[in-house]
């Protein structure tokens, strides 16, 4: 494994942290490793609880990799976003207690993946959180359009996934996109304590009670993740807004939509 992806045990913890400056954006070599580690994590009995973290400042995540996207055909683009569905889902389904340590912006693919988590600690920073890809005439395909309006309620979530809003970090505890806002020198610490805590807990109990919270959600999650594949591939493949979107954002201007 190369240091895009590194973990360690502390304590009955496994921290995952990514190191893939300057923004940890989800290159195929970066997910790869980050599935290698989540799995290795999984299947480490030593491991209790996993922190999910950055190495690099100001970035939790910032999503995809627009440069390697722009050469995919939808073929390539549809198993690129299948294989990130995949990870994120094998980080909610592990029998552990996840927590996403948010010190910098969680956005895009991000943002989704600490929605996969079971805990959000954020930094309180000018750090951003959310999923904007409605600006880049693109939906979240990760899990976004599910995940997200079961944690905030579908209100709270449409007006997000409509408008691309970020948050920093009392916006998004105060609608519950967050579950605790620290300092930031007093964010990994607190989580973990956490993490910490929840190790020395009765972890196969943890374990039973994330199937059970997971069980209503699954098959709607499964035709979710199917509907938003769907979506964000014609997007990507059939319209001239992505395109806008895309260079927009490249070019760092506001796109000119026309809805085609």
């Amino acid at each position: 494994m190369s240091d895009l992806v590194t973990w360690e045990k502390q304590n009955g913890v496994a921290h995952i942290s990514l190191n893939s400056p300057p923004a940890n954006a989800m290159s195929v070599q970066l997910l790869q490793e980050f599935d290698a580690a989540v799995q290795a994590v999984g299947n480490d009995a030593d491991c209790r609880a996993v922190l999910i973290k950055s190495s690099v400042p100001k970035i939790f995540m910032a999503g995809a990799d627009l440069k390697y996207l722009l050469g995919l055909k939808e073929q390539g683009f549809r198993e690129y976003i299948s294989n990130a569905q995949k990870i994120y889902n094998r980080v909610e389904t592990l029998p552990k207690p996840t927590i996403a340590v948010l010190s910098g912006h969680a956005l895009g693919g991000g943002c989704e993946l600490a929605l996969s988590c079971d805990f959000r600690y954020m930094a309180d920073s000018k750090a951003l959180i959310g999923v904007p890809e409605v600006t880049l005439g693109l939906l979240p395909g990760a899990g976004g359009t599910h995940r997200l309006p079961r944690l905030v309620g579908r209100s709270k979530a449409t007006e997000l996934l409509f408008r691309g809003n970020t948050l920093q970090g009392p916006e998004a505890l105060s609608i519950g996109l967050v579950d605790k806002v620290f300092p930031q020198d007093q964010l990994l610490p607190e989580a973990v304590k956490l993490a910490e805590e929840l190790a020395r807990g009765a972890t196969q109990a943890i374990a039973r009670i994330k199937r059970c919270l997971r069980a209503p959600g699954e098959e709607n999650l499964a035709e979710g993740l199917a509907q938003e594949l769907d979506g964000i591939a014609f997007l990507f493949v059939h319209t001239d807004d992505t395109k806008e979107g895309i260079r927009a954002f490249s070019e760092k201007r506001r796109p000119t939509f026309v809805g085609k």
